[in-house]
């Protein structure tokens, strides 16, 4: 074993995947592998490492740029950096020559699709993360779905592969599922679909809702949470109203723990139309809470959930999301039985113990070249 000491750079305003990611990596009980967290400005993320009493700074961008990210790692005798996200990977692409300790980066989804929401900012940013990635000569992909798209598109580097890990422990009911649907008038008998999702494009709203009211018409005792905030809130708040279905779709806007609100319901459903993570956190907090899913075969979904833990879907059809939907709500009486599937497979593949191993043999690896 070796002592090794990483300074993880990240948006301090990332609340989604990436962010819980880094929160895990750094939760680590290994006594060799040490975190802390440099943030690019305050914000969630931010909170949440003071929150949980884990080293974190933060600095702005402009900061970050100007030599202040370079002096904190020779002052913090930092062995390894290990980058997240869009805005370190620029910071990486004008700072890598000052950087002098080696350097990763982790990958969390497909950076094609990082700005699908602003027109202006993907056609602006999309190539400087490319180039910022393209400098690193080590890559850390969540799936062999990202790993296979960097090898497809000629980065150059050692590339490993880590999916998400999820801590079992974690989950501790907060709030009563019969509280939480009190609280939104969901009635005993009703089945409830739920999506966690920021409310962004690739995230797919518009086809599920449009599957749930067709749903909701032969099926009347039907509801669907929608978890997350985001640019598309208003839009699918008026779809909603024009379809008629707005006592029957609940906003419930951002929520801390999400679990809770998994548990209060019956199915959860992931529709986006790509996902990088391998499982991505819905998947994971789905499980942990014996709930089966509803998932778009994307990325590496088609190894994680089969016919006895969950169902399937293309994301770009309509059609496929109500039949499977449709399909779940008449199994219900087999749903427990598929939870309980799914819960074995991940605390078995996924674990939170897993997670650092192979995040500790991968720094080291990186480090001495021995795994």
């Amino acid at each position: 074993m070796i002592f090794i000491k990483i300074l993880q750079i990240i948006s301090g305003n990332d609340n989604g995947g990436g962010a819980n990611h880094v929160i895990n990596i750094c939760k680590n009980n290994i006594d060799d592998m040490k975190c802390e967290i440099a943030c690019i400005g305050q914000g969630p993320l931010y909170d949440k490492a003071i929150n949980l009493n884990i080293p974190v700074v933060a600095f702005s961008l402009k900061e970050m740029l100007n030599g202040t990210l370079t002096k904190f790692i020779e002052k913090n005798q930092i062995d390894i950096v290990n980058f997240h996200g869009a805005k370190s990977n620029f910071i990486y692409l004008i700072t890598k020559n000052s950087i002098k300790i080696p350097a990763v980066v982790t990958i969390h989804s497909d950076y094609r699709y990082d700005f699908l929401n602003d027109k202006i900012k993907k056609v602006l940013y999309t190539p400087l993360s490319e180039m910022g990635l393209k400098r690193f000569n080590n890559y850390i992909c969540v799936s062999n779905y990202l790993k296979d798209l960097l090898n497809e598109k000629k980065f150059e580097g050692k590339k490993y592969v880590i999916p998400n890990g999820i801590d079992i422990e974690d989950y501790n009911p907060n709030i009563s599922s019969e509280k939480i649907r009190k609280k939104y008038k969901i009635l005993k008998d009703e089945f409830v679909y739920i999506m966690a999702a920021r409310m962004h494009p690739i995230k797919n709203h518009n086809n599920l809702i449009n599957a749930f009211s067709r749903l909701n018409k032969e099926y009347k005792d039907t509801k669907l949470f929608l978890l997350g905030e985001g640019e598309l809130i208003e839009e699918l708040i008026n779809r909603v109203q024009k379809l008629n279905i707005e006592d029957k779709v609940i906003f419930a806007g951002f929520v801390n723990p999400t679990l809770d609100y998994f548990n209060a319901s019956d199915i959860s459903i992931l529709t986006s139309f790509n996902e990088g993570g391998a499982p991505p956190l819905v998947i994971l907090e789905s499980a942990i809470t014996k709930k089966t899913v509803i998932s778009s075969n994307v990325g590496d979904m088609s190894s994680i959930i089969s016919k006895d833990n969950g169902f399937l879907i293309d994301p770009y059809s309509e059609d496929d999301i109500y039949d499977k939907m449709k399909k779940a709500y008449l199994m219900k009486d087999k749903l427990d039985i598929m939870g309980n599937s799914l819960y074995n497979h991940i605390i078995d593949k996924y674990s939170i113990e897993k997670f650092w191993d192979n995040y500790y043999n991968t720094y080291k690896h990186i480090l001495t070249g021995v795994n």
